[in-house]
């Protein structure tokens, strides 16, 4: 991790850029691609920019029912590997944020990693930040979430539409963080809100002078 990187993470919490990640993806299989992204940058408690979109995964999507992505809306997208750069710059310095971080995040390591790159970032998850503000609800899926905080999601299972209502989401609760006290990334870190787990750290992925393959089994 840089030191820029470092030096940021150690700032205040209300000062950290956050990026907020959605995928929606092919399946949920061992060989299943990321068909769309959408992420939203926060930077000092605003939002103040989005990426968003389709992505040519290679494969045949067969979950097109759960968000409404079918074969032909990606023909002419792009490739991952040709946003990749796009999409680091856009992530550059940031604590990234998904709800139920693990399947994004193992998405997103997983594309990365068949370009001999990864995934260097801290991340939070909105599920588990939930779960610790809110022990009452019922539910923590983020459309219950969203429902209970008054935040309208036009366009649910979309990457874009999601991330955004979910960093609106994010602000929210990270205004009930700091009424909590939490004012800095490692005071999360103490409550165990933090993840840098195996998903979010980087790793030699190649073998015998020879660049492996990995499945997401590989990343649990």
């Amino acid at each position: 991790m840089n030191k820029e990187y470092t030096n940021k993470r150690r700032g205040l919490f209300r000062n950290l850029t956050f990026v907020v990640i959605d995928v929606e993806t092919t399946g949920v299989s061992r060989f299943d691609r990321i068909c769309e992204i959408g992420m939203t940058k926060i930077t000092h408690g605003r939002i103040v920019d989005n990426l968003e979109t389709l992505i040519n995964p290679g494969v045949m999507i067969t979950n097109a029912c759960f968000h409404g992505i079918e074969d032909w809306m990606v023909e002419d997208a792009p490739p991952f590997r040709d946003v990749a750069k796009h999409i680091a710059r856009f992530m550059s310095g940031a604590v990234l944020i998904a709800h139920n971080a693990p399947f994004d995040m193992r998405f997103m390591r997983y594309e990365l990693q068949r370009m001999d790159t990864d995934l260097s970032h801290f991340a939070l998850c909105t599920l588990k930040l939930a779960r610790s503000l809110h022990p009452e609800f019922p539910y923590h899926r983020l459309d219950y979430l969203l429902e209970r905080y008054g935040i309208i999601n036009e366009w649910p299972h979309r990457a874009g539409t999601d991330a955004y209502s979910e960093a609106q989401l994010f602000l929210q609760m990270k205004h009930l963080l700091l009424i909590n006290g939490l004012k800095d990334f490692e005071s999360l870190q103490s409550h165990r809100l933090a993840y840098n787990h195996n998903w979010c750290k980087k790793t030699d992925i190649k073998c015998s002078n020879t660049v492996k393959l990995l499945t997401r089994d590989d990343l649990m």
